[in-house]
């Protein structure tokens, strides 16, 4: 899916594009950088008569289309020379209102160009966002065309806010490096992987932080004692490990990419590297290590996060049976006594309207009250009684069951059944003494 097909562009700018450069003097040493920033068509194409260094593009937060209109990226791409390849990379940036595509990323791509070589590919990374005190993913877009001929370099970033970490780097660089990027044309490769790959380790360690309480108190948990978790944290969990089972995704999108800057890298150089490229060499490597690493503590935390929510759902359904058992023990105790209630009514019913019919307006209407309030003692002491020993009368009392005359009890009617190992593992029937 192009960028022409996806909502990626902006009808007005409201974050300017910003273009930093490093000219060449008359001598073919750099000047001091300078930067500029363009919101309207007009303006930008008055910049661009001189070649631009570095085009940094934004958009207003992760979810919104890049602060730039397609006519003035039209033109950063024509007046630039820029490969067709190229739309594939604002392509990702674009209004979203659902985590669309959150692993997928843009491979490193290469292509050519005349004597001119270009690469693009887009880097998945956490970033703590200060306002609402949490972490967020977020992509960074890099587009790369080198001419070995005359050292010369065209960067396009994509950055997913205004004011980026990365953006802010990148101004003080070329603000004090201007002359190692001319030298080094891998300086914003290395700037990008050393600005947002190690935040890796404090957002796996972020989210361990989370989950390591609510391991410990399911581990602690009694299915017989109030539990101190519920379904919530079920849910936090399941969203947890689907966090851990990310990183490992993320981490093998940013092996490859290394490793195919690194090829680069060794194309570019020829036999004899630069120690530059050398040392750039030895950071790709390590950079490599520690996505290895990021992976393998991600992929611990998963399995870990899976068997502790798969533990506190057992416990839960365990929990929720103990529950309607002691519920269904309720409800035959309340059937219990309402058996027994219904019999003693039947009891007394008919001497209870004998008695008032005999006694009422009389002086004996004492003998009356004196043996209701024994009788109805002596029920209530004889009811509680029965509910200490489960009651045989209330079984007696339940509804019976009629059997067909082929189950009567006869003394050779009690039987059971049993698998024998023998033979054809038939089944016996054996009988049993009454």
């Amino acid at each position: 899916m192009s960028a022409e097909d996806l909502q990626c562009f902006v009808e007005k700018i409201t974050e300017a594009v910003k273009i930093l450069d490093v000219p060449i003097t008359s001598s073919g040493g750099p000047s001091a950088a300078r930067s500029h920033e363009s919101t309207s068509l007009e303006d930008l194409t008055d910049y661009l008569e001189d070649a631009s260094h570095q085009s940094s593009i934004c958009q207003r937060n992760s979810w919104r289309p890049l602060q730039i209109t397609e006519p003035m990226l039209d033109l950063i791409v024509q007046k630039h020379g820029i490969g067709p390849s190229f739309s594939e990379l604002p392509s990702c940036f674009y209004t979203r209102n659902l985590e669309l595509e959150e692993v997928f990323g843009v491979p490193f791509t290469t292509s050519t160009q005349g004597s001119c070589h270009e690469v693009l590919y887009t880097l998945k990374y956490p970033e703590f966002k200060m306002s609402d005190g949490k972490w967020v993913l977020r992509q960074s877009g890099l587009y790369h065309r080198y001419n070995p001929t005359t050292s010369q370099s065209l960067y396009v970033l994509l950055n997913p806010m205004p004011r980026s970490q990365m953006q802010e780097r990148v101004t003080a660089h070329l603000r004090d490096h201007a002359q190692a990027t001319l030298t080094d044309p891998f300086w914003l490769h290395r700037l990008l992987l050393s600005t947002h790959l190690p935040a890796w380790r404090h957002y796996i360690a972020a989210q361990e932080k989370t989950f390591l309480p609510k391991a410990n108190s399911t581990f602690a948990t009694f299915i017989d004692e109030p539990l101190r978790l519920g379904y919530d944290t079920l849910s936090t969990l399941v969203g947890l490990q689907n966090r851990f089972l990310q990183v490992p995704v993320f981490m093998e999108h940013t092996s490859e990419l290394l490793d195919e800057l690194k090829e680069w890298l060794v194309d570019l150089s020829g036999p004899n590297p630069s120690r530059e490229n050398v040392h750039l060499g030895t950071e790709l490597r390590n950079h490599k290590r520690h996505c290895q690493a990021y992976a393998r503590s991600a992929e611990y935390l998963q399995r870990r996060a899976q068997s502790v929510a798969q533990l506190l759902s057992d416990t839960l359904s365990f929990r929720d049976q103990v529950e309607a058992k002691i519920q269904n023990g309720s409800m035959i105790q309340l059937n219990k006594s309402a058996v027994f209630i219904t019999a003693l009514t039947l009891l007394y019913l008919p001497s209870s309207f004998v008695a008032t019919q005999s006694l009422v307006g009389t002086s004996m209407v004492w003998i009356y009250v004196v043996a209701s309030v024994v009788l109805t003692s002596i029920t209530m002491m004889f009811y509680y009684w029965l509910l200490k020993r489960d009651g045989a009368l209330f079984k007696s009392l339940a509804p019976r069951v009629r059997v067909t005359a082929d189950w009567v009890q006869t003394p050779f009617a009690s039987m059971t059944r049993r698998l024998t190992s023998r033979g054809n593992a038939g089944v016996e029937l054996k009988e049993l003494p009454i």
